[in-house]
């Protein structure tokens, strides 16, 4: 009688099958005007971090989405209300005792903003082709900012690239 047990690889010293390779991509979730559930691919973020009032250095004339400055691994950090930047209520509106606000730093290439937030909620994993393509329900402002869609209201994916490049048309 034989027996079929393969012997153990040098891969695989177990003997058993190889894992399949995960395809899913890492999202944070975050909130903006305190109700949208939206996503942000985390590829594109260095960092999140809290951010207090008094750190954010105003400028005038510029983009009123542009909160100003404040000091980030001893750079300048141009700051964005991205509820502005969206079409939506800026975010001291909303919330206009808010003493202590998110900052998720997008970062592409060697440049880098900080997004405002009220609050961030955690990272999930995603699978790509869960994402729907932008249906016309958001109005014309956020659509372009917008990369898909989770359905059955799961949130919104927005589109890092898109949310930098119209950030720095009105600051330096």
């Amino acid at each position: 009688m034989t027996s079929t047990i393969s012997s153990p690889s040098p891969l695989d010293p177990l003997g058993l099958e190889p894992i399949p390779n995960d395809t899913r991509q890492r999202f944070l979730r975050f909130r903006l005007s305190g109700k949208n559930e939206t996503l942000l691919p985390l590829e594109a973020i260095a960092e999140v971090r809290p951010l207090e009032i008094e750190d954010i250095l105003p400028i005038p004339e510029i983009s009123s989405s542009v909160l100003g400055v404040c000091n980030w691994r001893g750079e300048l950090l141009w700051l964005i209300d991205l509820n502005m930047l969206v079409g939506d209520i800026p975010l001291w509106h909303q919330a206009p005792l808010l003493e202590e606000a998110i900052a998720i730093v997008v970062q592409l290439g060697q440049q880098s903003i900080g997004l405002i937030v009220e609050q961030v909620d955690d990272v999930e994993l995603i699978e790509p082709e869960l994402i729907q393509p932008q249906p016309d329900l958001c109005s014309s402002t956020l659509a372009t900012f917008v990369a898909g869609y989770l359905p059955h209201h799961q949130g919104t994916v927005l589109d890092a690239k898109a949310i930098f490049e119209q950030s720095f048309q009105a600051p330096p």
